[in-house]
């Protein structure tokens, strides 16, 4: 029965979010009639632009640390009244993430008797294999978007988020970037969400291999 009412919920959710225009353009992931090639195609498709106009082309490109477990509820449930969720709807969606709880169990093939952990409360993260987890965390990232400054391309698919950027020259680029990178990890923070710096990584886009490696080196140095 609780599968029933969440793709009712689900259903009634995705036709708010399209028939008003709230989802950014920019998200590609769990939508409907958009797939993983939308995105291949806007990524490339505005780099070969950049470069045929002469420009310094950059890109961004993010890794967020367990992003699904990191959803603050109490942020959510605040974007999902601005996005006109509000009411006896509004209160459902905070009772579906509140007070649920989960444990963690060891198989009895890997040890000689199966062995669980308590039940523990769970204060973050959207419900994991659910049909509305999906939309509430594209919900979540929905406004990085707008905070971007003119002429970035921002490109999110789930959580995999990247920006592009163009300039005139190398010193320009480097500040738009520097820039941007300060931008997006106020807003990760703001939002709760952790930048793993390790696997984050900017590059430049050139048509010489050698010149986009030495691009690379310089900005890890930095």
């Amino acid at each position: 029965m609780s599968k029933i009412l969440e793709i009712i919920m689900f259903k009634r959710f995705e036709h708010h979010l399209e028939s008003n225009n709230i989802l950014t353009t920019e998200q590609f992931g769990f939508r409907k009639g958009v797939h993983i090639e939308n995105a291949v195609f806007s990524l490339t498709n505005n780099i070969i632009t950049s470069l045929n106009q002469q420009q310094q082309a950059g890109g961004i490109f993010c890794d967020l640390t367990k992003a699904f477990d990191c959803i603050n509820h109490t942020i959510l449930l605040k974007k999902l009244h601005y996005y006109g969720i509000r009411g006896k709807c509004h209160h459902w969606f905070k009772s579906y993430l509140e007070n649920r709880k989960q444990k963690v169990c060891i198989s009895p093939h890997i040890l000689e008797h199966e062995k669980s952990s308590s039940w523990e409360t769970i204060i973050n993260g959207v419900p994991q294999s659910s049909i509305l987890g999906p939309l509430l965390f594209i919900i979540y990232l929905n406004d990085l978007p707008y905070g971007l400054h003119q002429g970035a391309k921002p490109i999110i698919y789930a959580d995999d988020t990247s920006v592009l950027l163009t300039a005139k020259n190398d010193e320009e680029l480097k500040t738009k970037i520097n820039c941007m990178l300060d931008y997006m990890t106020g807003w990760f923070s703001a939002n709760r969400l952790a930048l793993n710096t390790e696997k984050t990584n900017i590059m430049k886009f050139t048509s010489c291999y050698h010149q986009n490696v030495a691009f690379q080196i310089i900005y890890k140095k930095r």
